[in-house]
């Protein structure tokens, strides 16, 4: 009976030192699965950061940086300059000078006169118009936009009708839009106006401003002596230059729309009986046929679409499946090389 107790308490410390192990197997594994996830999310997320960073790094030295050093001699030379153009220029006869209310003398911007601002506006208008015959009616919208001053700077044309985008003379946009109506039987008419007469008064004066700072950059640079001043002038100057001319050429943009209005037109012409028979006959067995490879395309696509989503996570997959199948043979080692006890018998 001792022998028998004692295989018995040498059975159940077996057995609980092998649950031990296989806790530690598995706690292992678990970890190791863990690792390789975190390993994983920061692979996924690692460009998009240095992206990130990049160009925080790329923008941070330009908002940080010194502001530029003006040019050598800049401020003495452009006093002086401008002591000399106000001595230089006539002096204006208080009594021809305009005055308001008060007496005293109303100060002009620079390139708008007073009083003389009027409105600028930007007109848009779309059309549309139902026709007998496209062409007939393309050309008779291409005469009347021809006659008004204008052009046409776009067109499309189709068996269902033409699309063309007109430019003509702000003044003339209503005239040209009453004789378009009068081509067929007009179905959508709308028009916006823009004001945009301060952005013009705006851009007027910076140009005028710039115009005035350059010649005062030139003037500085025919007084320059050194080399180091001549460079430095003229990086000056050409900085302004092309500013003068970014500022000139939106204004130009802005008066051109302001003289010529923009007009969309759609002339349509009336459905044929072809497309209704098309559409009434008979579905036959070529139909059947091109529906059936339509179909086909959009189920390979779909397919296509679902593997190429699925395939960036077959890795993870494969590391996962085989970490665990790794440890499930460890921990089947182990319990064959843990030696059976036999049962005992009443005899003993």
């Amino acid at each position: 009976m001792a022998v028998a107790g004692m295989r018995r308490l040498w059975r159940s410390r077996g057995w609980r030192a092998r649950g031990c192990r296989a806790r530690r197997v598995w706690l292992t594994g678990a970890a190791a699965v863990l690792a390789v996830l975190v390993a994983g999310m920061a692979v996924l997320t690692w460009p998009s950061h240095r992206a990130q960073s990049g160009g925080t790094a790329a923008v941070s030295p330009t908002s940080s940086g010194p502001p530029a050093a003006p040019p050598p001699g800049g401020g003495a030379g452009e006093s002086g300059y401008d002591a000399g153009r106000a001595a230089a220029a006539p002096a204006q006869d208080a009594s021809v000078a305009p005055r308001d209310a008060s007496g005293a003398v109303p100060q002009q911007v620079p390139g708008v006169p007073v009083g003389a601002t009027q409105r600028q506006l930007v007109r848009t208008a779309q059309l549309t118009v139902n026709v007998t015959e496209s062409a007939a009616a393309t050309r008779q919208v291409r005469t009347t936009a021809a006659a008004a001053g204008g052009l046409v700077v776009e067109e499309q044309t189709s068996e269902r009708g033409a699309w063309l985008v007109l430019r003509v003379p702000a003044e003339a946009l209503d005239k040209v839009i009453d004789d378009i109506a009068a081509i067929g039987s007009v179905t959508a008419r709308t028009s916006q106006v823009v004001d945009s007469t301060a952005e013009v008064v705006d851009l007027d004066a910076r140009v005028a401003s710039q115009q005035a700072s350059v010649a005062r950059v030139r003037a500085l640079l025919a007084q320059a002596t050194s080399i180091g001043d001549v460079v430095a002038i003229e990086s000056e100057l050409a900085r302004r230059e092309a500013d003068l001319d970014s500022l000139t050429n939106r204004l130009a943009v802005l008066r051109d729309q302001v003289a010529m209005s923009t007009l969309t037109l759609d002339l349509r012409t009336p459905s044929t009986g072809l497309i209704d028979d098309d559409d009434d006959r008979a579905v036959g067995f070529a139909d059947g046929l091109d529906a059936g490879w339509r179909g086909l395309l959009a189920l390979g696509t779909a397919v296509a679409a679902v593997i190429g989503f699925v395939l960036p996570f077959l890795p993870v997959l494969a590391v996962l499946f085989a970490l665990g199948w790794a440890a499930r043979r460890i921990v089947r080692a182990r319990r064959a090389v843990v030696p059976s006890t036999p049962a005992p018998t009443p005899d003993s």
